[in-house]
């Protein structure tokens, strides 16, 4: 099929993932000093949530640091309330509108919303018609997953409904609806979307440096890719990948003092870093739900990490969590740098 050149999205790009209690605008901060990174999208924030003001709106508002390349992802079933959550975010500078079809988790599921639409796809349409006259030239995208089970001829055939209608460009998380997020997806669905529809298909899941990612572009055919969990344990990852020359375009930061001469990457430095914008970026009530997560990933740069992440996950404020993982640092001074371009 021709390829459709309205979405700015180019092969080459690498984009921050929507994740829940991580993807703040504390921690995208964090990933654009170390730079590389081309786009950035916003944790899944409730449709609802949005059309009704609390004392969180202005945090979740916050679209920084460049909200011109920041896609804000929405969450729900009501496109109704959908409509008029995009009403107030399109409002902003933010780059465009993401609608989430593809989380599994279930307090999600049951209230029909994420993956559920993608059973519901009169809905999941109506939701996109709706959105696209709001989004006008800016894009409008979608996040799924493959289905309930492996179909791709189901699969295909609602994706083409979804750019029919509409869509900029379509990311693929390649598992079912009930497919455990430890067990790998299968990236020949992201290939088969690259091949067959017009507009971008980005491939999200399981990478988690050079090796992991050559192979799933390998599978893929190439093109642009989301990275989620990967980007907490290292959210210099996407700097070393455009480092290592296999993205083309830059990959400038602005983090010298967690970045040495001679390419480590300084833990310390970064958790304290970390700490200093989730303060500055999240309510104060968020904090420890905030830092609990980002640790039960960051701390997988830890040789022995196991006790270290279930006593964070029990601490009962931040300043114990900062001196959990800098004390494990402090017993283990050798593992405190990491080469920038480690798989």
């Amino acid at each position: 099929m021709t390829k459709m050149d309205s979405s700015p999205i180019q092969a080459q790009d690498i984009l921050l993932a929507p994740m829940a209690e991580i993807s703040h605008g504390g921690f995208r901060r964090l990933c654009d000093e170390f730079g590389g990174y081309d786009w950035y999208f916003t944790e899944m924030l409730s449709a609802a949530g949005v059309v009704s003001t609390s004392r969180y709106t202005s945090w979740y508002f916050d679209f920084g640091p460049y909200p011109e390349k920041t896609f804000v992802q929405l969450a729900g079933n009501n496109p109704e309330l959908f409509y008029r959550a995009a009403e107030k975010i399109l409002a902003t500078d933010i780059a465009g509108i993401d609608i989430n079809m593809g989380c599994s988790v279930h307090h999600i599921r049951s209230r029909g919303w994420g993956v559920e639409l993608m059973n519901r796809p009169e809905t999941a349409l109506e939701i996109v018609q709706l959105l696209k006259p709001l989004t006008g030239s800016r894009p409008l995208s979608v996040k799924l997953r493959i289905g309930k089970e492996e179909n791709p001829e189901e699969l295909l055939r609602f994706c083409n409904s979804l750019v029919e209608a509409g869509v900029s460009f379509i990311t693929l998380n390649p598992r079912t609806s009930k497919t455990n997020r430890n067990r790998p997806g299968d990236w020949k669905y992201v290939d088969l979307l690259r091949r067959e529809l017009p507009v971008p298909v980005i491939g999200n899941g399981e990478i988690s440096g050079r090796k992991s990612y050559l192979a799933r572009q390998e599978t893929a055919g190439g093109g642009p890719v989301m990275i989620g969990r990967g980007a907490v344990q290292k959210p210099w990852i996407a700097a070393a990948l455009k480092t290592a020359g296999l993205n083309p375009g830059p990959a400038t930061g602005n983090s010298p003092s967690i970045l040495t001469e001679d390419g480590q990457v300084d833990l310390q430095a970064a958790i304290e870093r970390f700490m200093v914008l989730l303060v500055a970026h999240q309510p104060e009530d968020f904090h420890v739900s905030r830092g609990r997560r980002f640790f039960f990933y960051f701390c997988d740069n830890f040789k022995f990490s196991h006790q270290v992440k279930m006593d964070i996950q029990n601490a009962p404020d931040l300043p114990t969590i900062r001196s959990l993982a800098l004390g494990y640092l402090s017993r283990n001074p050798e593992e405190r740098y990491k080469p920038l371009h480690q798989d």
